[in-house]
Order: C-alpha cells, then sequence, then structure tokens
C-alpha cells in the first residue's frame, strides 16, 4: 500500500494529486536552475483547479500544497513542494520554509532538498489511477518530462515485454491457472532498469489501452490514465503484434479527444473541409449468420442487458437489436449461442467501453440461462 499516512499526518487527495504531478515533474528540475523550476499558475492550472483565493499561490495553498508541504515534513521525506516557486521572486513562498521547520530563505537547504526528490524513490507514495495529463503545459521541457514520466522514456523492448506479461496473465486467468501478478512485476524489474511498482503501473496503462479498444481487461489491474497519447499508441500496437493481428489504430486518436475535452471553454475549432482519407488494415472474424438469427430471435426484440424493447425499427422493420459476445472475438472467444447475446445499442457500448462492463457480464451470465462463462 502507498504510504499516505506518515507520521501522523494523512496526506489528503488534493495532497496525493498535487504529490502525482511534482514527481512527474522533477525530471526537468534541475536543481539551483531556478528557470527550471515550476511556477504556481503552472500547477494550479494543470491540476484545474478552481480558483479559491485572489492568487493561484493561495488558491492552490488550500488545495494540497500546505496538506503536502507538512506531509513531507512530518513523514521524513524530501520536500519536494520546493519546486513549486514564484517566477517574480524566483524562490518558494515562506510557508515553505516554515511549514518545513526552516528558517526564512534557508537557500542552500531549499536546494539540498530539490536534490534529494530527485534522487528519492517516490514509487510507494504514490497512489495508482491518479491522472498526469501533459496537454495543459506551456513549457515543452515540462510536457516531455510528464511524458517521460508517464512511459515515453520507455523503450519499445520494455514495452514489449510488459505487454507480452499481461498477455501471459490473462491467459492464465482465463484458464484458471494460478498466478501471482507482483511475481511478474518483479521479474520485469529484475530484467530491466525500473522498479516493480513501475510495472505495476504500466500494466495499469495495458488495462487502459485495452478499454479504449473496447477489450476486456485483466481484473485486478484497473485502467490507469496517466499515460501519453504516443505511448498508448505504441501499447496498441504491440498488443496487436504480440496477438498475430491487425487493428486500426484508434487509442491515439481517443486519448487526443479527452485531452481537448478537459480543457475549458474549448473555441469553435475550424476542422477540414476535405478530410484526408487513408487506409488500414484490421482483422475480422467470420462468424456464422445463424447463430445471430437465432440469437436475435430468441430475444424477440427485448434486450437481454437491460430488458427494454429495441429503441428502433430497422430499414426492413425488424426491431433494431445487435449482438454482443460476452467474451470477445478478439478475446477468444467463441461464435457460440452459449457465447453471445442480443443487445441495444447502448447497452452495446456499455459493454465493450463502460465502466462498469465487467459487472453488467456478471448481470448476463445470471439473466441469460443459455450464457457459459468462457
Amino acid at each position: 500500500m502507498p504510504k499516505i499516512a506518515q507520521g501522523g499526518c494523512e496526506l489528503d487527495d488534493a495532497g496525493r494529486k498535487l504529490l502525482a504531478l511534482l514527481v512527474a515533474l522533477l525530471s526537468a528540475v534541475k536543481p539551483g536552475d531556478k528557470k527550471t523550476y515550476i511556477s504556481y499558475k503552472l500547477v494550479h492550472d494543470q491540476l484545474g483547479l478552481p480558483s479559491l483565493g485572489i492568487s493561484c499561490e493561495e488558491s492552490l495553498r488550500r488545495q494540497g500544497l500546505t496538506a503536502l508541504t507538512t506531509w513531507t515534513h512530518d513523514a521524513g521525506v524530501p520536500a519536494i513542494t520546493g519546486v513549486i516557486i514564484d517566477t517574480s521572486a524566483m524562490a518558494p513562498e515562506e510557508d515553505y520554509f516554515r511549514l518545513s521547520g526552516r528558517s526564512a530563505n534557508d537557500f542552500s537547504w531549499w536546494t539540498s532538498e530539490i536534490e534529494k526528490s530527485k534522487a528519492f524513490d517516490w514509487s510507494d507514495y504514490l497512489l495508482p489511477n491518479l491522472e498526469i495529463e501533459p496537454h495543459t503545459l506551456s513549457s515543452p521541457t515540462l510536457a516531455t518530462a510528464v511524458e517521460e514520466a508517464n512511459g515515453a522514456a520507455w523503450t519499445v523492448d520494455e514495452l514489449r515485454s510488459a505487454v507480452e506479461a499481461y498477455l501471459d496473465m490473462m491467459t492464465r486467468d482465463r484458464a484458471g491457472k494460478p498466478y501471482v501478478k507482483k511475481q511478474y512485476y518483479e521479474k520485469l524489474a529484475g530484467k530491466f532498469n525500473r522498479t516493480a511498482k513501475a510495472f505495476e503501473y504500466r500494466m495499469q496503462n495495458i488495462s487502459y489501452v485495452l478499454s479504449l479498444m473496447g477489450r476486456d481487461w485483466l481484473r485486478g489491474l484497473k485502467p490507469a490514465k496517466n499515460v501519453g497519447a504516443q505511448v498508448a499508441g505504441q501499447i496498441e500496437q504491440l498488443l496487436a503484434e504480440a496477438e498475430g493481428r491487425q487493428v486500426a489504430p484508434i487509442v491515439a486518436f481517443e486519448i487526443a479527444v479527452r485531452d481537448e475535452v478537459k480543457k475549458k471553454q474549448l473555441p469553435v475549432p475550424t476542422g477540414s473541409d476535405s478530410p484526408q482519407p487513408f487506409t488500414s488494415a484490421s482483422t475480422q472474424y467470420a462468424r456464422d449468420p445463424e447463430i445471430k438469427a437465432w440469437i436475435l430471435q430468441q430475444a424477440g426484440g427485448v434486450c437481454e442487458c437491460c430488458k427494454k424493447s429495441a429503441p428502433f425499427k430497422a430499414a426492413d422493420g425488424m426491431p433494431y437489436l445487435e449482438v454482443h459476445h460476452v467474451r470477445r472475438l478478439a478475446d477468444q472467444g467463441s461464435d457460440q449461442v452459449s457465447n453471445a447475446v442480443a443487445v441495444c445499442p447502448n447497452c452495446h457500448r456499455e459493454l465493450h467501453y463502460g465502466a462498469y462492463s465487467k459487472q453488467l457480464v456478471e448481470q448476463l451470465y445470471l439473466s441469460v440461462e443459455r450464457l457459459v462463462c468462457e
């Protein structure tokens, strides 16, 4: 478990998110070179915080900064919040020194704490699934730092090995064979110069990529969004290679969309009056039309997931339902009546992309008697 309650001081959610961001940015910070440090406004904007004061400094203080500075002192870890500075004074706020038990403007100690922060292994103090997005960073250096922290600095061999380990665990999980996730992480850590925790987080990024592809992901490795579009695209391609399939790339596009949606007051985009076509290959699966026909007939125009009537009729007058394979064909599921259900478009999308898709699958196995778990 992450060590978030040390020295009698428990770090709150705002402080945890701030810590995750600062750790991600550390690689771009050079101790003593204040030009590489981070402004209060940049941090405030990056976290997407509401304004709770007359300045970004005051607002940030109320939303994680004071809590994190106090926590680092009580926990006996480096005073990492010193990387945030007032760009006019080129120094941290006075509270940074006071809450850390130091005299005001103890600059030699401050520089020392930044050096310690860069050398310190923060992995035990970070929570998974904390989202760190580089899209709002105004500094290219800092944006690159976040990408590196999120995985852009990972080699293809590291990513490939993580993907192969993930798929091996998934295969064993589906076959009901025992396995220990931690042993996989430790084996990878021994092979590459990274911690086991880093590989655990990377596995959660793989789950996120699978979720964007509408695929099932390994239980216990909840999708973590803190991955850049470039690395996510690499993971998508490596998954296809490992499974011997061809895919039309969609993940980088979907992450870019999500990055844009999170921005405030998006301007009306110009778009393109002549979008350029492109050709891509993807693996398709041969399906039996008799299976689909039988499933639709059994459903009688009613969604087998939400139990509601089909939302509309197709041009030929048939109630419009879609046939979904509970264990997806891309995940080696069978094309048999014991693995297929008729569902409305909403339920179909939720089964592929919903936050509670696994619960819906469990519900289907309980409510549709012909289904057999594969």
